[in-house]
Order: structure tokens, then C-alpha cells, then sequence
């Protein structure tokens, strides 16, 4: 059987099934995605700018959000240390 990827023996690496497609060592796979830009089964090449800037702009306010509550948490933590 052979990588749909790179077309070598997979009995020999690491192999999986990549459904639709068939036999693969799990680095071909791997590095296709990276390719590709999926990121869980979400494929950024497919999405529109305005759509793709949208992401972005989601993406850094969770990351913002997150930052905040976690520097909340931190002088929380200390409060209570120096009590």
C-alpha cells in the first residue's frame, strides 16, 4: 500500500487512514494540513478575506479576553499571599 502523499511504501512508516482519500503516513498527512492551512477541519485558504479578517479579529479578542482573566487571577492570587 502507498502514501496518497508521497507515494512510498506505508507499512514501513507510521501509517493512517485519511478518509475520502486512503493509506498515509501520519507525517504526509501532517505536513498536507500544514499546506493546506487547516486548522480543525477549517480550511483558511477557502475563506474569504473579509471572512478571514473577521477570524483575526475574533481570534485576538478571545486571546485579549483571556489574557485579562488570567492577569485578574494573578493579582487575585497575590492579594492573598500578602494578607
Amino acid at each position: 500500500m502507498k502514501c496518497v502523499y508521497c507515494k512510498a511504501d506505508v507499512l514501513n512508516g507510521d501509517p493512517i487512514t485519511v478518509s475520502g482519500l486512503g493509506p498515509a503516513h501520519r507525517g504526509c498527512f501532517e505536513n498536507s494540513l500544514v499546506e493546506q492551512r487547516v486548522f480543525r477541519h477549517l480550511n483558511l485558504r477557502s475563506l474569504p478575506d473579509d471572512d478571514l479578517r473577521e477570524l483575526l479579529d475574533m481570534a485576538k479578542m478571545e486571546m485579549n479576553v483571556r489574557e485579562a482573566e488570567h492577569q485578574s487571577v494573578d493579582l487575585w492570587e497575590d492579594d492573598v499571599l500578602f494578607c
